[in-house]
């Protein structure tokens, strides 16, 4: 286990000084300044565990046997010292106009002049991610409904929209060159549309994220991928020539290295097996955050190739998000178990008695008929049977035993029960429990793996389906995305939730929560490769 405390006390002095000696570097301040955020974010989640707890804002773990209780919304942390880093980040940004000298990048045509445009881009993107976190929280605490969710980005995002509006005003798009012919132009502007269109991603970043979630770590790590992807472009072309493009490749990365820093920190806690729930705060935290980097950073296109999962998660969600299709509160995958005992053990054991209750028919089909033909030695035949009757039923007995004592042990071991009373035991194996748990730390609610649960689809009922619903299904279904259980009539009577989650199962059969986890950000890193290849080698093919 990494003793996370010595690890930022350790690490926190060296970074301060990094911090110094760079200072004049605004890019490596944020990096360092961006580390520090990780490591207080790394220590500040399992510190505040007990204090969510208490004040109500937990959850049980549906995903696991035991389903035990986390503290939730932990997400609010992670936001908080983000926001906390990009206020203090600010000065160190700005370094190179204080005390500005005649013929430094301060003066241009031989004046003075502060970016207050810079400025303002920063702080209407802060304002936005402040807004977003507030009214996650507000989600996590009141659980709004969903017309409020997609009300709220709207309002979150205004600052951007007017700092865009006031400072660039661009709203004129290229044509891809098979329309051009139908609309005899290459360049078509959208006037208000435009701002209709940004203000639409913002809304569709925040829900998102949070629609593609439900196991441990799925939300956080696919931010993290998605991030990453951007600063990867990012740095790729912060050295392009163009300074009004570096500047805006520098000012995504002022946002986005603070970001990742927090979320693999939580990502920590929140992988599997989970410490904490990260709640809606983080979902609304991250899409805004991916919103401002597009809509400030003048690459929303790119953003929706880097969101293509999501994109098709909520085209296939829509049935049930739109009323189609019955949508029960939770759609996460269902968590089913598996017997402990080896499936080549059971199978023999399983053997071994249909073998012995063939054995005893065969046996009390011979004892009936030397009955029948010697009524007079009954007695002697009774008293020589009864030995093997009994053996071979004890034999049943025995293994039948076995197994049902391994099941027994097995469901003790997982039970909330037997957690309560190992926690009363004397408190040095309590201390000792809780040093050799897996990452548990002070993060309470720590639980071991569970090697044989299993996440598998869940599943809704079809009664009250509207007919346009029903359609969409049987095309899911001729396309191979449902799984559509049928009466002996022929009608559906039942599908698969319609999440990314559910059909990665439908597809891939039962994975433990761990396997779907990964497969969700292997699904994450190949779109944002081939987003890359569309956007750098195949954009040509559309835009010249």
């Amino acid at each position: 286990m990494i003793n996370y405390k010595r690890v930022t006390a350790g690490l926190s002095p060296v970074l301060l000084a990094l911090a110094w000696q760079f200072r004049d570097e605004p890019l490596a301040v944020c990096t360092c300044i961006s580390a520090l955020a990780g490591l207080a974010t790394w220590c500040l989640v399992p510190a505040t565990i007990s204090t969510f707890k208490r004040v109500g804002l937990s959850g049980a773990d549906l995903s696991k046997p035991s389903q035990p209780v986390l503290a939730e919304s932990m997400g609010m942390v992670a936001a908080t010292v983000y926001l906390i880093a990009t206020f203090l980040f600010i000065p160190a940004q700005f370094r190179n106009w204080w005390g500005a000298t005649q013929g430094s990048e301060a003066y241009e045509h031989g004046s003075y002049r502060f970016p207050f445009d810079r400025l303002g881009e920063y702080l209407s993107a802060l304002l936005s991610l402040q807004s977003m976190v507030f009214l996650g929280f507000a989600d996590d605490v009141f659980d709004l409904r969903w017309r409020f969710k997609l009300l709220l980005p709207t309002i979150a995002s205004i600052p951007i929209l007017i700092v865009y509006y006031v400072g660039y005003g661009v709203t004129h798009v290229m044509v891809p060159v098979f329309m051009r012919p139908w609309l005899g132009t290459h360049i078509v502007d959208l006037g208000t549309l435009y701002y209709v269109y940004i203000g639409l991603m913002a809304v569709f970043c925040t829900n998102a994220i949070n629609i593609l979630a439900g196991i441990n770590g799925v939300e956080v790590g696919q931010s993290i991928v998605i991030a990453l992807s951007i600063i990867v472009k990012d740095v790729a072309n912060v050295n392009s020539g163009n300074k009004e493009a570096e500047y805006q490749h520098l000012f995504t990365l002022y946002l986005l290295l603070p970001f990742v820093a927090v979320s693999f920190a939580l990502y920590y806690w929140n992988v599997y097996p989970a410490r904490v729930f990260v709640g809606d705060t983080y979902c609304y935290f991250a899409g805004m955050t991916f919103a401002v980097c597009g809509i400030l950073g003048h690459f929303s296109k790119t953003l929706l190739l880097l969101f293509v999962p999501q994109v098709f998660n909520f085209i296939y969600s829509a049935p049930q998000i739109f009323g189609l299709v019955p949508c029960p509160r939770h759609r996460l995958p269902k968590m089913t178990m598996e017997s402990p005992l080896p499936r080549a053990l059971v199978a023999r054991l399983q053997q071994e008695i249909e073998s012995e209750n063939s054995a005893g028919s065969d046996a009390g089909s011979e004892i009936g008929a030397a009955d029948a033909g010697n009524a007079n030695d009954d007695d002697a035949q009774t008293e020589d049977s009864q030995p093997g009757q009994g053996n071979i039923s004890g034999r049943i007995d025995g293994i039948r035993r076995t197994i049902s004592i391994a099941m027994m042990s097995f469901a003790k071991a997982k039970s909330p029960r037997s957690k309560k009373s190992h926690s009363s035991s004397p408190p040095s194996s309590g201390r000792r429990s809780r040093s050799s748990s897996n990452r548990a730390g002070s993060g309470g609610g720590a639980h071991l793996p569970h090697h044989n649960a299993y996440m598998v689809p869940s599943r809704t009922a079809l009664e009250g389906a509207k007919s346009l619903g029903l359609s969409i299904i049987r095309l899911y279904e001729i396309c191979g995305l449902a799984d559509v259980e049928r009466d002996e009539q022929g009608a559906m009577i039942g599908v698969n939730n319609l999440t990314l989650l559910n059909l990665v199962l439908v597809r891939s059969g039962k994975l433990t929560e761990s396997q779907l986890n990964n497969r969700i950000l292997m699904i994450q890193v190949a779109n944002s490769v081939l987003a890359f290849i569309i956007r750098y080698r195949l954009s040509h093919l559309f835009y010249f």
